[in-house]
This record gives C-alpha cells, structure tokens and sequence, in this order.
C-alpha cells in the first residue's frame, strides 16, 4: 500500500469489554469476501465487525481469554478470522 494512502483506517468494534481491531489490509480482504464484494469504507468493516463481535466475545469468555483488544487477521483460504492479543494468537473463528 503506497505510504501517502490517507484513506486506509483500522476500525475497532467492541462487545463485552472484548474489542476487535481490523486493520487496513484486513478491510482489504473482508472486501474480497463474497457477502462483502462491492461494499465499501467505513460499511463493509463495520458491518463485517458487528456481525460477529458478539460471538467472538461469547467464544473468548467461554475459552477463559480476558477482556481487551484482539487483532483480527483475515485468512480468505480457510475462510477464518484469527483474533490474536499482543500478537498471540488466541481464536479462530470460520467466516
């Protein structure tokens, strides 16, 4: 991505004192994603991030993960979403 792109944001959702964090080239592959094709910024990471904030917090306090903010990292081969803590990796979740 050339340096002088303003236009690439992070975007943070949070749920239960779980927030999730997509980054720009994690807004890039949500927007390769069928469901997502031809969406566009700010909507198509918002809506990718609410969809599934509730889950992945569900997911995390039943696996014991404390409450903060986890990166998600889009895999478009395994169609999952890896959310990692300090770079950690601590759930896979399917798309």
């Amino acid at each position: 991505m050339p340096k002088g792109d303003t236009s690439a944001r992070s975007y943070l959702v949070g749920r239960e004192g779980y927030a999730f964090r997509l980054d720009p080239e994690g807004v890039a592959a949500v927007k390769a994603l069928p469901d997502y094709e031809g969406k566009e910024e700010p909507a198509v990471a918002e809506e990718f991030l609410k969809a599934r904030a509730e889950a992945w917090a569900d997911a995390l306090a039943s696996a014991g993960a404390e409450p903060g903010e986890y990166g998600v990292r889009i895999d478009e081969h395994q169609a999952k979403a890896h959310l990692s803590r300090e770079g950690v990796l601590v759930f896979s979740a399917d798309l």
